[in-house]
């Protein structure tokens, strides 16, 4: 969920941005166009999408609340993780940590404040490069860490729906003074070419999401990691579990306020719009590019791994620590660790022209 950390929110949309996606679909062929191009400028239209009407930097404070916001705790734990992964390339003097959704770099300057007191000289060697919704800039090669914490889930998803055995894609139309779902065969073959991919079928009136722009970030991104790690935190799911039974409606949402919104089509560029991702083609897409998987499992795992609680712990016991401050940090951290919520999420590694083993600490033993 790229760019979600704290920030000044605008409170009321823009009729513009309605008006100038009304106007593209009566304009379109057939008055419609695809679920991923409605989401793509929601977000991400210059001076008008939900990423792009905060006064700094993109933000999604007050609509989602995303880790690194919680407490800086998690940038710290994740600081440890990152000096790590230095250690195994081999102290290099400069370890770039290119950190796609960035935001306003809250989740950048935690890890940076923490390597102050854990490791002052991997703090020299670190050369912090945030990229936000929407950078198509070519990017020079990376050796260190490319991270992805809460990004693609916010890429535009296509919407897709089965019909009498024929996979149908949800466009949006226009009718009755509102933006609408509208049925038809699909926009383009990679759409069943992905699903026959992931090996999954849609059951008969089952509804998911199909986020190509992910699949091409991961190949984009492979392509950029010279040495080192690909590291992805985020809502996701191997493709069997995400077009499961269980999810007969898919995973699109709306969030406003910290709340859950039913109409995704309201209140177009102050909603954040997401979708959980499969992570299957991402695997493919890695392994293509010659990237090994080295970890993956659930974030309170992770962080727990890494020694959230003994941070927690140092903190509580340290004489000058304000006691609503460590309230605060113990709430952050009960949050980061509810299997029901933020703990739930799947962090995975690949790595290039490193070694698999030992694991990283914090992944453990392979799942």
């Amino acid at each position: 969920m790229t760019g979600r950390d704290a920030g000044p929110r605008r409170e009321t949309s823009d009729p513009r941005l309605g008006a100038l996606l009304r106007e593209e679909i009566l304009d379109a062929p057939g008055r419609r166009i695809t679920f991923a191009r409605f989401m793509q400028r929601a977000l991400t239209e210059p001076g008008l999408g939900y990423y792009a009407i905060s006064t700094k930097r993109p933000t999604r404070e007050g609509d989602f609340l995303t880790a690194p916001e919680l407490h800086p705790l998690f940038g710290r734990v994740l600081g440890r993780q990152l000096h790590e992964m230095w250690e195994r390339l081999g102290r290099p003097s400069r370890f770039i940590l290119r950190e796609y959704g960035a935001g306003r770099g809250t989740l950048g300057a935690a890890i940076r404040d923490g390597l102050t007191n854990d490791s002052p000289a991997f703090g020299a060697a670190l050369d912090h490069q945030p990229v936000d919704l929407g950078d198509t800039s070519r990017a020079t090669p990376v050796v260190g860490c490319i991270l992805a914490n809460e990004f693609l889930d916010a890429l535009p998803v296509h919407r897709v729906v089965q019909r009498q055995g024929r996979l149908r894609e949800v466009f949006v139309t226009w009718a009755d003074g509102r933006f609408a779902d509208l049925e038809g065969e699909p926009s383009t073959s990679a759409l069943t070419d992905h699903l026959a991919a992931d090996g999954v079928a849609l059951v008969e009136g089952q509804h998911g999401e199909i986020c190509l722009a992910a699949t091409e970030w991961m190949r984009r991104a492979s392509a950029e990691l010279d040495r080192g790690y690909l590291l992805i935190i985020d809502y996701g799911h191997d493709a069997s579990a995400l077009y499961g039974l269980r999810r007969m409606a898919g995973t699109l949402l709306g969030y406003r306020g910290h709340r859950v919104v039913d109409d995704v089509y309201s209140d177009v560029g102050r909603t954040d719009l997401t979708a959980h991702v499969d992570l299957t083609p991402l695997d493919r897409a890695a392994a293509a590019s010659g990237l090994m998987r080295v970890g993956d499992t659930r974030q309170a795992a992770f962080v727990a791994a890494l020694g959230l609680g003994e941070l927690l712990r140092e903190l509580g016991e340290d004489r000058a620590t304000d006691p609503q401050d460590y309230l605060a940090a113990r709430a952050a951290v009960a949050r980061l660790l509810d299997p029901r919520h933020l703990g739930a999420f799947r962090v995975v590694a690949w790595a290039r022209g490193v070694a698999s083993e030992p694991p990283l600490r914090g992944f453990g033993a392979l799942r």
